[in-house]
């Protein structure tokens, strides 16, 4: 294409994403600089200004800008980003063979820019790092190191499942400490691309030069640290190289899937090294942090949800945090491009695979009831009978809003398994519960709470009643 047309494309391609994103603040932020470089190979390559609007694209748009190219264009085209003000513009790329960090004549250069060259992904920050009951101690421990690198928690040891967020908060100690001296040398890396550094000076007889490309950093933050178990032979020289940097104060931060005592084939001598410092793990975020993510995010991203939306995926989704925000961002996808409105709960809950066909099939109602009965303080036997106490009553009205909203039972159904008669009584209940979870942040909390524990019992195998 001639450049005319494909500025003439992009114009038409932006304004598309203009109406789609109805985010004047993020458009503005993140699309106003940018521009069609060139369509090649089925390659739309997309100049950016800064490695920071790279990886936010890439991240926060890409299916967005790739669907809406592809329209204009006529034919499927993939967004490629690059760079545009270096004299060569490359794909940004962040890896553990980025540069060090360097300062000329004592300035610093974009700060974004540097922060990239460290290998450390510049979306992740404390500020946007979401503290819950699952990661406070590792939150805590992480502002410990920030204020005092070397000096305490050295070695931070993080461990946790996939996607709960230990790379983020490992590369946002890394930012903050850059953040505060620019001068500070820092880099993250996987135990693979570390280690497969060290066997490759080991065999070209250049070791010196790995120490030296390793050594002279203030902080090192190794990714998937269980994976050194596959280097037995190169574990003697990584654990001198770590009492070098140790004694010299500088700081390392490891990263694994598991404790130190779990990782199997590996020297004693470094095991204790690493549960010398403070051990940390992250566990599972509970509701109320994954619906402070989601609602964090949602507003980074300038994704607009109805609230009951946004719950409905945080009670819904509780695996990790990668999960949940891949969950909010599909939503909001399929929300834009629905012609006649807003997705239905169904419509949500289908999109993310938690439709109540499936969760019917996996959580029987004895079981719904079993954990109603448990956090409202009244017995089954209670919600199923014709007592009527203000607790019983709003317990069974709550039965039924559950039983209703996120489970699709029919209301005479509904009737059926709590005993009740008329349908028309099922109705009132959820309309009850409905308003009081209108007004009352607490008890819209509590029945949240409730949702969460169905599906989480369910999650562990307990025995239906």
């Amino acid at each position: 294409m001639k450049i005319k047309e494909e500025k003439q494309l992009w114009k038409t391609v932006l304004a598309q994403i203009e109406i789609k994103l109805d985010a004047p603040a993020q458009f503005k932020t993140f699309f106003n600089e940018t521009k069609l470089l060139k369509i090649a190979d089925n390659s739309a390559i997309i100049g950016v200004p800064n490695p920071y609007t790279a990886e936010w694209l890439k991240t926060k748009y890409e299916n967005i800008i790739k669907e809406t190219l592809s329209y204009v264009y006529g034919d499927p085209l993939s967004p490629v980003f690059q760079v545009y003000q270096r004299e060569i513009s490359v794909p940004v790329a962040y890896s553990d063979k980025s540069p060090l960090l360097s300062v000329e004549n004592g300035m610093a250069g974009n700060l974004m820019e540097i922060i990239s060259k460290s290998g450390i992904n510049p979306k992740y920050s404390m500020s946007n790092y979401i503290v819950g009951n699952s990661n406070r101690i590792a939150h805590a421990a992480a502002l410990a190191v920030i204020d005092k690198p070397g000096a305490i928690y050295n070695p931070l040891f993080i461990y946790g499942k996939t996607g709960v967020g230990k790379t983020h908060l490992a590369q946002a100690i890394g930012r903050a400490v850059m953040e505060r001296n620019l001068k500070k040398k820092i880099v993250y890396t996987t135990s693979e691309g570390f280690l497969n550094d060290m066997v490759k000076g080991i065999k070209t007889g250049q070791t010196e030069k790995f120490r030296q490309r390793y050594r002279p950093v203030d902080l090192l933050i190794i990714d998937d640290m269980q994976l050194i178990s596959k280097w037995i032979a190169t574990q003697g020289e990584f654990f001198n190289m770590f009492n070098e940097m140790y004694n010299a104060g500088r700081q390392i931060i490891f990263i694994a899937d598991r404790k130190p005592e779990d990782i199997q084939n590996i020297e004693s001598r470094l095991r204790s090294r690493m549960q010398g410092g403070m051990v940390v793990d992250i566990a599972q975020p509970d509701y109320e942090t994954r619906l402070a993510i989601l609602e964090r995010k949602s507003e980074s991203s300038g994704v607009h949800l109805k609230n009951q939306v946004i719950e409905f995926i945080a009670r819904s989704v509780n695996d990790n945090i990668r999960e949940l925000e891949g969950a909010l961002q599909k939503v909001a996808l399929f929300n834009q491009l629905k012609p006649s409105g807003e997705l239905t709960l169904e419509e949500v809950a289908h999109t993310i695979g938690k439709d109540s066909q499936a969760r019917r099939e996996k959580i029987k109602v004895p079981k719904v009831l079993k954990e109603i009965s448990k956090n409202f303080g009244v017995s089954v036997k209670e919600i199923k009978g014709s007592g009527r106490t203000k607790e019983v009553a709003l317990a069974r009205q709550v039965a039924m809003f559950i039983l209703r909203e996120e489970f699709n039972y029919k209301l005479e159904e509904i009737a059926k398994f709590l005993n009740r008669e008329d349908h028309t009584t099922v109705m009132h209940g959820i309309d009850k519960v409905k308003s009081k979870m209108l007004i009352e942040d607490g008890f819209n909390l509590q029945v949240a709470k409730t949702i969460t524990a169905i599906h989480d019992s369910a999650a562990i195998g307990e025995e239906d009643l």
